[in-house]
């Protein structure tokens, strides 16, 4: 109960970078005037306990499932749990029947009979990508990472995604040495944020080798006496640079999981992405059989499925359907230092659905407004994309230090039709963060004022 969020992603995950978060304020501290002790060599001394830090990170862990995912509470919203692996009986031709295997040795089983039909939330799990050799060394993934007790000294990370990105990130501030080996920093993004996070991380001491690994093998040591450590590793990029390291860590994304659930059998199809195949109201090729989530291979966010699990028990409880697949209007947030969020089309994409002279972007750099000014924000932009004709807002990408909250207002201004020129006309605190979005659209709203000055002018003339 709780999924991959609460146990291997979201909480243990944004628990280690608060922690690392503040290892870093300290190292800094005296670029804001305060003075920190040094050690000999000038270097703010800053001691991490990693071991309390994944304390800490368990502790978390265990309040959220307490207080939200755990079997009483689910009884106290009048939800039964069983526990088991489920998968479809193949013999009920209608797809309502499941059982479930309540042991390990299969010697118990619960069979369910669905009176209104089945939700399928099943997940996604770690990629092992083809590298040669992997299997010959130790490594782990987002699912290991938070069994660590000691901090290894140097790490390795393979992906340049949201997960490779955080923990690579998180790692380095906690006191690791780390090179993340990546073809592109967040890929998925619009460019402007991989190149921005790439000059954070490398000012940060984080190595960033833009290739691919080919291969990996087993790295002998000669800093431990010879001694082979039980993680030791050589990874070959595909750019002929060879990496050592204590800790392989593996980032190169998820995948659904459909296996094992007997869909097959009852021929439930499935998608490019290799997850379960929905229509817009999440319903599969079977009817009253609904895919929420991770396993349709679809953006995975916590907060999109949660948005798709409800979309989904609605649309088999309550007459009428509503849309549960939002496309672009997904939103999405990396929780590094600063955060990257985004929302709609890039630009990239806008201009070729709307051509290039109907589509205009704002931008703006955080370290040039007031608030990143008295902050000391130093990597940072604010961009907007919108139609030039009526300023409707087709998509953002905002690197900010609350980049996962800023966001939200644009995803609601796209949600309920507000205008990029109107959002000038909403009054935001000053110095806030948000602040910025309000004088961006300020300068939208008076450049439209200027062009309609002509028409005014005419207007008044006929005494209108």
């Amino acid at each position: 109960m709780g999924g991959d969020c609460t146990w291997t992603g979201c909480v243990p995950s944004k628990s280690l970078l608060a922690s690392a978060r503040v290892a870093n304020t300290v190292r800094n501290a005296d670029k804001m005037g305060v003075m920190v002790a040094k050690n000999e060599d000038g270097i703010p001394s800053v001691v991490v306990d990693f071991a309390a830090v994944m304390r800490r990170v368990k502790q978390n862990i265990q309040t959220i499932y307490e207080e939200e995912d755990s079997p009483e509470v689910m009884k106290k919203l009048g939800i039964d749990f069983i526990q088991g692996r489920a998968f479809f009986d193949e013999t009920d031709t209608k797809a309502k029947t499941l059982i479930i295997d309540n042991s390990p040795d299969q010697s118990r089983k619960t069979v369910l009979r669905a009176n209104k039909g089945i939700l399928l939330a099943t997940g996604a799990k770690p990629v092992e990508p083809k590298i040669e050799g992997l299997e010959t060394v130790d490594h782990v993934t987002y699912e290991g990472i938070f069994d660590l007790i000691d901090l290894p000294t140097k790490v390795t990370v393979v992906g340049g995604g949201p997960i490779g990105c955080e923990l690579s990130q998180a790692l380095s501030r906690l006191g690791a040495e780390v090179t993340l080996v990546a073809s592109r920093i967040l890929p998925n993004n619009e460019p402007e944020a991989g190149k921005l996070l790439l000059r954070v991380f490398e000012n940060e001491g984080i190595t960033v080798i833009p290739s691919r690994v080919d291969n990996v093998g087993p790295y002998l040591s000669t800093q431990n006496n010879g001694n082979n450590s039980s993680r030791s590793h050589s990874a070959v990029c595909s750019n002929g640079v060879i990496v050592t390291g204590e800790l392989l860590l593996v980032a190169a994304g998820r995948r659904p999981v459909v296996r094992r659930i007997g869909l097959e059998e009852i021929g439930i199809k499935l998608n490019d992405a290799d997850g379960i195949n929905v229509d817009d109201t999440l319903m599969t090729n079977i009817r009253d059989v609904y895919a929420a989530g991770d396993c349709t291979g679809d953006s995975q966010f916590t907060h999109y499925a949660g948005y798709q699990g409800a979309i989904a028990a609605r649309n088999i409880l309550l007459p009428f359907t509503d849309p549960g697949v939002l496309g672009a209007g997904v939103i999405s947030t990396t929780f590094t230092d600063p955060e990257v969020a985004s929302v709609g089309m890039s630009e990239k994409v806008a201009k070729e659905k709307y051509g290039m002279n109907s589509v205009a972007v704002a931008m703006k750099e955080v370290n040039k407004t007031d608030r990143g000014i008295c902050d000391g924000v130093k990597e940072g932009i604010i961009k907007i994309v919108y139609r030039k004709k009526g300023y409707k807002i087709l998509g953002a990408t905002i690197i900010s230090p609350v980049a996962g909250e800023l966001i939200a207002e644009i995803a609601t201004a796209m949600k309920t039709g507000l205008s990029f020129d109107m959002l000038a006309t909403v009054m935001h605190p000053y110095p806030s963060h948000s602040f910025t979005l309000q004088a961006m659209a300020a300068e939208v709203y008076y450049d439209k004022l200027v062009k309609s000055k002509r028409i005014l002018n005419v207007l008044k003339k006929i005494g209108l």
